[in-house]
């Protein structure tokens, strides 16, 4: 990143600095962000880069909710993240564009009260870990702790958790192949027509 680059990589993160966002060295957001009032709590490591037209919430219903997303991850433009609980992103991680992560939903089921007063659920914690794909249009939902190395198809909605090397597709995410199968792997190289 040149020091052209770097300016206006720094002037266009200002609004989101003064929230209390934390930026690593070379972290960068693409312009046409939104953010919710609250940014206190979002941190980037270093060399993160996130496309344009991103949207940052830390809900204002809980305290103490954090967003962090690990060195060298990279994001594609209409990124979706919400916490009310916690979200982490590890290192090296590739996500594709409009991908949503939230680790909450609204509470839609009391026939009483109108999903514009009954606010959200409870939290739960959502975990990626390092080296992850994350697939177009796919969603990430609370309480997913995917392991290392994952692949999660495009357009999926994840709804559980998947152990380390996993590639899941579908909605609700279903486990597909595991990358450090041996019997999965010779069966793909027998067929020819294995994948997601």
């Amino acid at each position: 990143m040149n020091i052209f680059s770097k300016i206006i990589s720094y002037l266009i993160s200002i609004p989101a600095r003064i929230k209390g966002m934390k930026f690593g060295k070379n972290s960068f957001i693409g312009p046409g962000y939104d953010m919710g009032p609250i940014l206190k709590g979002i941190s980037l490591g270093k060399h993160v880069i996130i496309g344009r037209n991103a949207w940052f919430d830390i809900s204002r219903y809980t305290k103490n909710a954090e967003i962090n997303i690990s060195d060298g991850t990279q994001i594609g433009r209409y990124f979706v993240v919400s916490a009310c609980k916690n979200i982490s992103i590890g290192k090296k991680c590739l996500i594709s564009y409009n991908v949503t992560i939230a680790d909450h939903n609204h509470d839609v089921f009391n026939p009483e009260i109108s999903p514009m007063d009954a606010g959200i659920t409870e939290g739960k914690e959502i975990i990626i870990e390092d080296e992850c794909f994350i697939g177009a249009h796919s969603f990430i939902l609370k309480g997913v702790h995917l392991g290392r190395h994952s692949v999660v198809g495009a357009n999926s909605v994840v709804t559980k958790s998947f152990p380390a090397y996993s590639v899941i597709a579908g909605s609700p995410a279903r486990l597909v192949r595991n990358l450090k199968d041996d019997k999965t792997l010779e069966n793909e190289n027998n067929s020819n027509n294995a994948g997601i």
